[in-house]
């Protein structure tokens, strides 16, 4: 699915990153706003979908749809656990991750290379996959990222900015070339 618009964070769309588990992933965590009720719906119908093709394919039993992870988890909520920070409140966010490295356009579905302009608090549309699992015990519906697309800058997340920001008070204007005669 193509998810509404979102805002990026923990991206790691250009290197993959370890997991705790040692696999080396490209990830990233989508919030949505809680008042965008048509992609939050969209979310969950596929969720469902998921859960049912585990059902399906006897991943795990109705009785233990009840105790599945699911995906969508409550960024207010894990704020105030301390788990999250400030930029999740007012957010439902899935994370999304993936062994591949996923496509990244702009918004003219134009290639994207550089993590300077595609940055965590950038917003854009995920192309997402939801997915029943079953391993070792642990049962739920896991998040599959394929490709991204950047719509609009935003506030980076990491403190980072711009390097001409942040000399913009050092500059200095160019001397003017003289007369060579």
């Amino acid at each position: 699915m193509i998810t509404s618009e979102v805002r990026f964070s923990y991206l790691n769309a250009f290197e993959p990153k370890a997991t705790p588990s040692g696999d080396m992933k490209y990830s990233a965590s989508l919030l949505i706003p809680k008042d965008d009720e048509l992609g939050i719906k969209e979310i969950k119908a596929a969720i469902n979908a998921a859960v049912q093709k585990g059902l399906d394919d006897n991943k795990f039993s109705q009785a233990q749809v009840k105790s599945l992870r699911l995906p969508l988890r409550d960024g207010d909520k894990e704020h105030e656990e301390g788990n999250r920070g400030a930029e999740y409140k007012g957010h439902w966010f899935v994370n999304a991750s993936s062994k591949n490295k996923p496509g990244i356009v702009d918004h003219e579905a134009k290639p994207l290379f550089d993590s300077d302009t595609f940055y965590s608090g950038c917003y854009g549309r995920a192309d997402i996959n939801f997915f029943p699992y079953n391993q070792a015990g642990n049962r739920g519906i896991g998040v599959g990222l394929n490709n991204l697309m950047m719509t609009k800058e935003g506030e980076r997340l990491d403190g980072r900015q711009k390097a001409e920001d942040a000399f913009a008070a050092y500059a200095q204007a160019a001397e003017p070339e003289g007369d060579l005669e």
